[in-house]
């Protein structure tokens, strides 16, 4: 009789563990869906309590943002920062920093160094009324091309895993953000 209920036990088990491999495999699963966010007011908000010229690409610009943020930075400079999925769903992000002091052009560089993962300059583009830097950095986790513009005290970075054409996408369409 012991032997009997044990065999139940264990028959019941196996079962239970047939039914959750089958659950498991046979629900396919959606890959998390991207969240996306209203950059345009954070970048208003950037122009108006910067003292840089904010750039951003026109409200109409065709990417989904996936995250948007202004941040202030121990040495009284302001990072803007935006994030795109590009058509071709890889990452393409805009970053702003400024205006450092004559005195601190080695902060910008280290700033840029490590936006750009160690970026190792490979010659320059004219987009957008700007000449761009070309650099690509660390390939890991994901490639990084990297466009770096200087002008005055301020850097301006298009980064990601994007190919150049996307990144030059967006640095062509850069513009002056409006004050509210």
């Amino acid at each position: 009789m012991r032997a009997t209920g044990m065999d139940m036990v264990r028959s019941l088990g196996l079962v239970t563990l047939g039914l959750l491999v089958w659950l498991w495999f046979s629900h396919p699963r959606t890959p998390d869906e991207v969240r996306s966010v209203d950059w345009v007011p954070v970048a208003a908000a950037a122009a108006s309590g910067s003292a840089y010229e904010v750039l951003a690409p026109p409200a109409t610009f065709p990417w989904a943002a996936t995250s948007a943020r202004v941040e202030a930075q121990p040495d009284g400079t302001s990072v803007w920062r935006v994030g795109f999925l590009t058509d071709e769903e890889a990452y393409a992000g805009l970053l702003q920093r400024g205006v450092f002091p004559g005195q601190a052009a080695q902060a910008a560089e280290d700033w840029v160094e490590q936006e750009t993962r160690n970026g190792v300059p490979e010659g320059s583009v004219e987009l957008g009324g700007r000449t761009w830097e070309r650099s690509v950095g660390d390939p890991q986790p994901d490639e990084r091309r990297s466009l770096v513009s200087r002008d005055g005290g301020t850097v301006t970075v298009v980064t990601g895993s994007a190919p150049w054409a996307e990144l030059e996408r967006l640095a062509a369409a850069l513009q002056p953000v409006a004050e509210p």
